[in-house]
């Protein structure tokens, strides 16, 4: 499976590089509400939007890691208690949960029966 990622990751190095290579001579400018940058090569604003990307995407990963792993400690401090209750309901005797019933006398009807 790692021979599969590190292919997957070197095919996008080569196409990222390819299309720097490519569009060297290209230039743009980004407008955002009021501000506006200065005319770049395009190459260097797709970078720049690629690592944007990445980081709001690393931000975005951490917050969902913390929330799992909080949720895996609570299940398992309920799982460590649950086993505790289980343990001490095996040790209980089994005697101990039987409640003794008298016996019935015979009725008189079952008497003269035999």
């Amino acid at each position: 499976m790692w021979i599969i990622r590190w292919l997957f990751i070197a095919v996008i190095v080569i196409v990222v590089i390819g299309f720097a290579m490519q569009n060297t001579g290209q230039t743009a400018s980004v407008q955002f509400i009021k501000w506006e940058t200065i005319n770049l090569p395009l190459w260097v604003i797709m970078y720049a939007s690629f690592a944007f990307g990445i980081l709001f995407w690393l931000l975005i990963s951490i917050v969902q890691i913390v929330v799992l792993k909080n949720e895996n400690r609570k299940s398992r401090k309920e799982i460590k208690r649950l086993k505790t209750e289980v343990d001490k309901l095996r040790n209980i005797s089994i005697d101990e949960s039987i409640i003794p019933v008298e016996p019935r006398p015979p009725e008189s009807g079952d008497e003269q029966e035999s």
